[in-house]
């Protein structure tokens, strides 16, 4: 494990029924997109999503930017964000995840919109 997120990842395959030797075969793209998807199932399926605030930011120097300046002014810190560094998107330097994700990325829209969340798949699409 290089990071918590890939430790979690791990966890939650092995909890939902990969096996240990299926998640050591499996590809690394694909198995985050699983823990992608099965996160986002038990956002909108479970309690998290009582909060109807919930909103998902699509990541973007303009977007987390405006994000930020919210934050700063919601909870009176009398600062403005930073500027935003984004590295280069995924799209150039891993095409075929777009055409790989994008059914889990339609599931999960449809699930949200089912229950009345908001998913900005067009957003998440973009692939920075």
């Amino acid at each position: 494990m290089r990071s918590n997120i890939e430790d979690w990842c791990r966890r939650d395959l092995l909890y939902t029924g990969c096996s240990p030797e299926q998640l050591a075969q499996m590809d690394y793209f694909d198995a985050y997109l699983r823990y992608w998807e099965q996160y986002h199932e038990y956002v909108a399926t479970t309690g998290l999503s009582a909060n109807r605030q919930l909103r998902v930011v699509a990541y973007g120097r303009e977007r987390l930017q405006q994000l930020a300046g919210e934050f700063h002014g919601r909870y009176g810190s009398r600062q403005a964000p930073r500027p935003f560094q984004v590295s280069v998107k995924a799209r150039e330097k891993h095409p075929d995840w777009i055409e790989r994700s994008r059914p889990a990325l339609q599931r999960v829209a449809a699930l949200w919109q089912r229950v009345g969340i908001p998913f900005p798949l067009e957003q998440v699409e973009e692939c920075w």
